[in-house]
Protein backbone atom coordinates (compact mmCIF):
# COMPACT_ATOMS: atom_id res chain seq x y z
CA UNK A 1 0.00 0.00 0.00
CA UNK A 2 1.18 3.36 -0.70
CA UNK A 3 -0.63 6.55 0.99
CA UNK A 4 -0.07 9.69 -1.40
CA UNK A 5 -2.67 12.16 -1.68
CA UNK A 6 -2.78 12.53 -5.49
CA UNK A 7 -6.34 12.61 -7.00
CA UNK A 8 -5.59 12.96 -10.75
CA UNK A 9 -6.10 9.17 -11.39
CA UNK A 10 -9.44 9.46 -9.74
CA UNK A 11 -12.31 11.99 -10.46
CA UNK A 12 -13.75 12.80 -6.79
CA UNK A 13 -15.97 15.21 -7.87
CA UNK A 14 -18.69 13.17 -9.76
CA UNK A 15 -18.76 10.65 -6.58
CA UNK A 16 -19.30 13.95 -4.24
CA UNK A 17 -21.88 15.11 -6.12
CA UNK A 18 -23.77 12.13 -6.93
CA UNK A 19 -24.61 10.73 -3.83
CA UNK A 20 -24.26 14.35 -1.38
CA UNK A 21 -26.81 14.51 0.79
CA UNK A 22 -27.35 10.59 1.20
CA UNK A 23 -26.72 8.60 4.33
CA UNK A 24 -25.45 4.85 4.30
CA UNK A 25 -28.56 3.23 4.98
CA UNK A 26 -29.35 4.99 1.29
CA UNK A 27 -26.44 3.21 -0.33
CA UNK A 28 -26.50 -0.17 1.28
CA UNK A 29 -29.34 -2.07 1.93
CA UNK A 30 -28.38 -4.81 3.97
CA UNK A 31 -26.66 -3.67 6.99
CA UNK A 32 -27.21 -3.67 10.81
CA UNK A 33 -25.33 -1.99 13.52
CA UNK A 34 -23.48 -4.34 15.50
CA UNK A 35 -23.34 -3.44 19.52
CA UNK A 36 -20.92 -5.17 22.21
CA UNK A 37 -19.14 -4.36 25.30
CA UNK A 38 -16.77 -2.09 23.27
CA UNK A 39 -19.09 0.42 21.58
CA UNK A 40 -20.84 -0.30 18.14
CA UNK A 41 -19.90 -0.38 14.18
CA UNK A 42 -21.74 -1.01 11.36
CA UNK A 43 -22.03 -4.23 9.35
CA UNK A 44 -23.13 -4.79 5.46
CA UNK A 45 -23.44 -7.90 4.23
CA UNK A 46 -24.00 -9.43 0.69
CA UNK A 47 -25.12 -13.25 -0.79
CA UNK A 48 -22.67 -13.41 -3.98
CA UNK A 49 -23.84 -16.20 -5.72
CA UNK A 50 -22.97 -15.61 -9.35
CA UNK A 51 -19.63 -16.01 -11.08
CA UNK A 52 -18.02 -17.31 -7.42
CA UNK A 53 -17.04 -20.61 -7.27
CA UNK A 54 -19.49 -23.28 -5.36
CA UNK A 55 -16.94 -25.78 -5.03
CA UNK A 56 -12.86 -25.03 -4.78
CA UNK A 57 -10.80 -27.83 -6.24
CA UNK A 58 -9.02 -28.41 -2.82
CA UNK A 59 -7.74 -32.28 -3.79
CA UNK A 60 -5.92 -30.79 -6.39
CA UNK A 61 -3.42 -29.59 -3.86
CA UNK A 62 -3.59 -32.62 -2.38
CA UNK A 63 -2.49 -34.65 -5.54
CA UNK A 64 0.25 -32.04 -6.25
CA UNK A 65 1.76 -32.52 -2.90
CA UNK A 66 1.87 -36.37 -3.00
CA UNK A 67 3.51 -35.78 -5.95
CA UNK A 68 6.17 -33.63 -4.81
CA UNK A 69 8.65 -36.11 -3.53
CA UNK A 70 11.14 -33.11 -2.74
CA UNK A 71 8.98 -33.26 0.14
CA UNK A 72 10.83 -36.12 1.47
CA UNK A 73 14.03 -35.46 3.75
CA UNK A 74 17.09 -35.36 1.63
CA UNK A 75 15.42 -35.71 -1.67
CA UNK A 76 16.63 -32.64 -4.00
CA UNK A 77 15.54 -31.94 -7.66
CA UNK A 78 18.31 -33.91 -8.76
CA UNK A 79 17.19 -36.79 -7.02
CA UNK A 80 13.19 -36.36 -7.79
CA UNK A 81 14.35 -36.65 -11.22
CA UNK A 82 16.07 -39.90 -11.15
CA UNK A 83 13.37 -41.35 -9.25
CA UNK A 84 11.01 -40.33 -12.11
CA UNK A 85 13.00 -41.69 -15.04
CA UNK A 86 12.75 -44.82 -12.91
CA UNK A 87 8.92 -44.54 -12.71
CA UNK A 88 8.42 -43.18 -9.53
CA UNK A 89 6.30 -40.60 -9.52
CA UNK A 90 4.32 -40.25 -5.92
CA UNK A 91 5.36 -40.35 -2.54
CA UNK A 92 3.67 -43.45 -1.87
CA UNK A 93 5.73 -44.79 -4.32
CA UNK A 94 8.66 -43.96 -2.48
CA UNK A 95 7.34 -46.39 0.18
CA UNK A 96 9.64 -49.10 -1.87
CA UNK A 97 12.65 -47.73 -1.34
CA UNK A 98 14.83 -48.79 1.78
CA UNK A 99 16.33 -45.34 2.16
CA UNK A 100 13.46 -42.84 1.90
CA UNK A 101 10.75 -45.12 2.98
CA UNK A 102 10.65 -43.55 6.98
CA UNK A 103 10.62 -40.01 5.40
CA UNK A 104 7.95 -40.77 2.80
CA UNK A 105 5.69 -42.56 5.56
CA UNK A 106 5.91 -39.67 7.43
CA UNK A 107 4.88 -37.20 4.97
CA UNK A 108 2.05 -39.47 3.98
CA UNK A 109 0.72 -39.62 7.38
CA UNK A 110 1.08 -35.92 7.79
CA UNK A 111 -1.33 -35.84 4.73
CA UNK A 112 -3.73 -37.82 5.89
CA UNK A 113 -4.22 -36.54 9.46
CA UNK A 114 -4.21 -32.86 7.27
CA UNK A 115 -1.98 -31.75 9.16
CA UNK A 116 -1.08 -27.94 7.86
CA UNK A 117 1.31 -26.94 10.28
CA UNK A 118 4.07 -29.53 9.77
CA UNK A 119 3.77 -29.46 6.16
CA UNK A 120 3.53 -25.69 5.95
CA UNK A 121 7.12 -26.23 7.68
CA UNK A 122 8.77 -28.48 5.06
CA UNK A 123 10.32 -26.04 3.00
CA UNK A 124 9.58 -27.40 -0.24
CA UNK A 125 5.59 -27.09 0.67
CA UNK A 126 3.82 -24.06 -0.48
CA UNK A 127 0.82 -22.80 1.56
CA UNK A 128 -1.59 -23.38 -1.41
CA UNK A 129 -0.09 -26.93 -1.13
CA UNK A 130 -2.04 -26.93 2.42
CA UNK A 131 -5.38 -26.29 0.80
CA UNK A 132 -6.75 -29.71 1.09
CA UNK A 133 -6.17 -29.57 5.02
CA UNK A 134 -9.21 -27.34 5.06
CA UNK A 135 -12.90 -27.52 4.20
CA UNK A 136 -14.07 -24.65 1.98
CA UNK A 137 -16.29 -23.57 4.91
CA UNK A 138 -12.96 -23.09 7.01
CA UNK A 139 -11.59 -20.50 4.57
CA UNK A 140 -11.91 -17.10 6.14
CA UNK A 141 -11.46 -14.13 2.99
CA UNK A 142 -9.82 -11.26 4.49
CA UNK A 143 -8.81 -7.83 3.66
CA UNK A 144 -8.73 -4.67 5.24
CA UNK A 145 -8.42 -0.97 5.02
CA UNK A 146 -6.46 1.60 7.07
CA UNK A 147 -6.74 5.19 7.83
CA UNK A 148 -2.21 5.22 7.38
CA UNK A 149 0.33 2.70 6.46
CA UNK A 150 1.53 2.33 9.93
CA UNK A 151 0.13 2.15 13.53
CA UNK A 152 -3.26 3.90 12.47
CA UNK A 153 -6.77 2.66 12.90
CA UNK A 154 -8.46 0.06 11.04
CA UNK A 155 -11.28 1.41 9.30
CA UNK A 156 -12.67 -0.95 6.75
CA UNK A 157 -12.77 -5.07 7.26
CA UNK A 158 -13.63 -7.27 4.35
CA UNK A 159 -14.72 -10.90 4.91
CA UNK A 160 -15.83 -13.54 3.09
CA UNK A 161 -16.55 -17.51 3.75
CA UNK A 162 -18.56 -19.98 2.14
CA UNK A 163 -22.13 -21.32 3.71
CA UNK A 164 -23.57 -24.53 2.12
CA UNK A 165 -21.31 -23.55 -0.83
CA UNK A 166 -22.52 -20.05 -1.11
CA UNK A 167 -20.13 -17.37 -0.67
CA UNK A 168 -20.74 -14.56 1.50
CA UNK A 169 -19.18 -11.16 2.07
CA UNK A 170 -19.51 -9.15 5.15
CA UNK A 171 -17.46 -5.90 6.02
CA UNK A 172 -17.01 -4.23 9.21
CA UNK A 173 -17.18 -0.48 8.83
CA UNK A 174 -15.89 1.82 11.92
CA UNK A 175 -18.57 4.91 11.78
CA UNK A 176 -16.18 7.02 13.55
CA UNK A 177 -12.22 5.84 14.89
CA UNK A 178 -13.95 5.66 18.36
CA UNK A 179 -15.51 2.02 17.19
CA UNK A 180 -12.27 0.25 16.08
CA UNK A 181 -11.99 -1.38 18.78
CA UNK A 182 -15.22 -2.57 19.25
CA UNK A 183 -15.36 -3.75 15.29
CA UNK A 184 -11.37 -5.83 16.62
CA UNK A 185 -13.05 -7.11 19.87
CA UNK A 186 -15.71 -8.94 17.26
CA UNK A 187 -13.19 -10.32 15.26
CA UNK A 188 -11.36 -11.62 18.30
CA UNK A 189 -13.79 -13.10 20.18
CA UNK A 190 -16.83 -13.93 17.14
CA UNK A 191 -15.19 -14.38 14.06
CA UNK A 192 -11.87 -15.48 14.41
CA UNK A 193 -13.10 -18.39 16.20
CA UNK A 194 -15.27 -20.05 13.58
CA UNK A 195 -12.89 -20.30 10.92
CA UNK A 196 -9.24 -22.28 10.85
CA UNK A 197 -7.42 -20.70 7.62
CA UNK A 198 -6.98 -17.39 6.27
CA UNK A 199 -6.83 -16.35 2.34
CA UNK A 200 -5.37 -13.22 2.24
CA UNK A 201 -3.48 -11.14 -1.27
CA UNK A 202 -0.37 -10.41 0.61
CA UNK A 203 -1.75 -10.34 3.92
CA UNK A 204 0.96 -12.11 5.36
CA UNK A 205 3.30 -9.00 4.98
CA UNK A 206 0.17 -6.49 5.57
CA UNK A 207 -2.96 -7.72 6.40
CA UNK A 208 -1.95 -10.06 9.82
CA UNK A 209 1.33 -8.33 11.30
CA UNK A 210 -1.36 -4.95 10.95
CA UNK A 211 -4.34 -6.68 12.97
CA UNK A 212 -2.03 -8.47 15.09
CA UNK A 213 -0.74 -4.88 16.39
CA UNK A 214 -4.38 -3.67 16.74
CA UNK A 215 -5.14 -6.53 19.17
CA UNK A 216 -2.34 -5.82 21.10
CA UNK A 217 -2.79 -2.12 21.29
CA UNK A 218 -6.32 -2.92 22.79
CA UNK A 219 -6.11 -6.41 24.59
CA UNK A 220 -2.88 -6.92 25.12
CA UNK A 221 -3.10 -10.00 23.31
CA UNK A 222 -2.49 -11.12 19.75
CA UNK A 223 -5.33 -14.29 19.67
CA UNK A 224 -3.56 -15.45 16.43
CA UNK A 225 -0.35 -17.39 18.26
CA UNK A 226 -1.05 -19.88 20.88
CA UNK A 227 -1.18 -18.98 24.40
CA UNK A 228 2.24 -20.74 25.36
CA UNK A 229 3.93 -18.66 22.51
CA UNK A 230 6.02 -15.59 23.22
CA UNK A 231 3.82 -12.73 24.10
CA UNK A 232 3.34 -9.88 21.95
CA UNK A 233 4.42 -11.45 18.70
CA UNK A 234 2.39 -9.76 15.66
CA UNK A 235 2.04 -12.90 13.49
CA UNK A 236 0.15 -15.70 12.73
CA UNK A 237 0.72 -19.03 13.80
CA UNK A 238 -2.66 -20.61 15.08
CA UNK A 239 -4.22 -20.58 11.79
CA UNK A 240 -3.25 -22.03 8.49
CA UNK A 241 -2.62 -18.89 5.62
CA UNK A 242 -2.88 -19.04 2.03
CA UNK A 243 -1.53 -15.94 0.48
CA UNK A 244 -2.64 -15.64 -2.96
CA UNK A 245 -0.33 -12.82 -3.65
CA UNK A 246 3.12 -15.01 -3.23
CA UNK A 247 1.80 -17.68 -5.28
CA UNK A 248 0.76 -15.92 -7.89
CA UNK A 249 4.22 -14.38 -7.86
CA UNK A 250 5.40 -18.06 -8.23
CA UNK A 251 3.17 -19.08 -10.14
CA UNK A 252 2.85 -16.25 -12.82
CA UNK A 253 6.65 -15.33 -12.69
CA UNK A 254 7.46 -13.12 -16.12
CA UNK A 255 4.34 -13.26 -16.82
CA UNK A 256 3.01 -9.94 -15.62
CA UNK A 257 4.11 -6.34 -15.80
CA UNK A 258 3.36 -6.47 -11.44
CA UNK A 259 1.55 -8.92 -9.33
CA UNK A 260 -1.17 -6.10 -7.98
CA UNK A 261 -4.55 -7.28 -6.98
CA UNK A 262 -6.14 -5.17 -9.93
CA UNK A 263 -3.77 -6.34 -12.41
CA UNK A 264 -3.95 -9.86 -11.74
CA UNK A 265 -8.04 -9.75 -11.87
CA UNK A 266 -7.81 -8.25 -15.75
CA UNK A 267 -4.85 -9.89 -16.84
CA UNK A 268 -5.46 -13.59 -15.12
CA UNK A 269 -9.26 -13.32 -14.80
CA UNK A 270 -10.12 -10.98 -17.11
CA UNK A 271 -12.45 -9.25 -14.93
CA UNK A 272 -12.44 -5.88 -14.02
CA UNK A 273 -13.96 -4.30 -11.18
CA UNK A 274 -16.70 -1.88 -11.54
CA UNK A 275 -15.17 0.44 -8.52
CA UNK A 276 -12.08 2.31 -9.55
CA UNK A 277 -10.77 4.04 -6.24
CA UNK A 278 -6.93 3.48 -5.83
CA UNK A 279 -6.15 1.28 -2.50
CA UNK A 280 -3.83 4.84 -1.24
CA UNK A 281 -6.43 6.64 -1.50
CA UNK A 282 -9.21 5.20 0.80
CA UNK A 283 -7.30 6.48 4.02
CA UNK A 284 -7.85 10.21 2.32
CA UNK A 285 -11.57 9.19 1.65
CA UNK A 286 -12.32 9.09 4.78
CA UNK A 287 -10.79 11.57 6.63
CA UNK A 288 -12.60 13.54 4.30
CA UNK A 289 -15.69 11.58 5.12
CA UNK A 290 -15.16 12.44 8.62
CA UNK A 291 -14.99 16.19 8.41
CA UNK A 292 -18.22 16.06 6.39
CA UNK A 293 -20.13 13.07 5.94
CA UNK A 294 -22.89 14.44 4.14
CA UNK A 295 -20.96 15.99 1.74
CA UNK A 296 -18.57 13.14 0.96
CA UNK A 297 -20.72 10.08 1.53
CA UNK A 298 -19.58 9.41 -1.79
CA UNK A 299 -16.36 9.20 -0.89
CA UNK A 300 -16.61 6.30 1.67
CA UNK A 301 -19.08 4.24 -0.52
CA UNK A 302 -16.02 3.95 -2.74
CA UNK A 303 -14.30 2.85 0.40
CA UNK A 304 -16.60 0.37 0.57
CA UNK A 305 -17.60 -0.78 -2.71
CA UNK A 306 -13.88 -1.10 -3.18
CA UNK A 307 -13.15 -3.47 -0.26
CA UNK A 308 -16.22 -5.53 -1.22
CA UNK A 309 -14.54 -6.33 -4.46
CA UNK A 310 -11.43 -7.11 -3.05
CA UNK A 311 -13.36 -9.87 -1.23
CA UNK A 312 -15.26 -10.53 -4.27
CA UNK A 313 -11.73 -11.73 -6.22
CA UNK A 314 -9.83 -13.93 -4.00
CA UNK A 315 -12.03 -17.06 -4.16
CA UNK A 316 -11.46 -16.23 -7.91
CA UNK A 317 -7.96 -16.20 -7.89
CA UNK A 318 -8.05 -18.45 -5.43
CA UNK A 319 -9.54 -21.17 -7.93
CA UNK A 320 -7.55 -20.07 -10.52
CA UNK A 321 -4.42 -21.16 -8.21
CA UNK A 322 -5.87 -24.36 -7.49
CA UNK A 323 -7.09 -25.39 -11.38
CA UNK A 324 -3.28 -24.58 -12.69
CA UNK A 325 -1.45 -26.39 -10.08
Amino acid sequence: MEFSYNFESFDITTHIDKHKGKRLDDLFENQDVIENGLGEFLEISWHCDENIPQNLNLQSSKTNLLCNLKTVYNIGEAIERQFIKRGIKTIYDLRSNLRFREGATKVIKQVQNKDFQTLTNNRYVYDLDTSFCFHQDEFLFFDIETLGLYDSPIIIVGLGYYIENIYHVVQLFARGLEEEIALCEQLRTQILPRFKCFITYNGKSFDIPYLANRFLYYFDENPMIYDDDIPYKDFNNRFGHIDLYHNCRRKYKGKFSNYTLTTIEQELLNWKRKNELPSNLVGVCYNKYLKDQKKYIGLIKECIDHNYYDILSLPLIFDKLLEDI
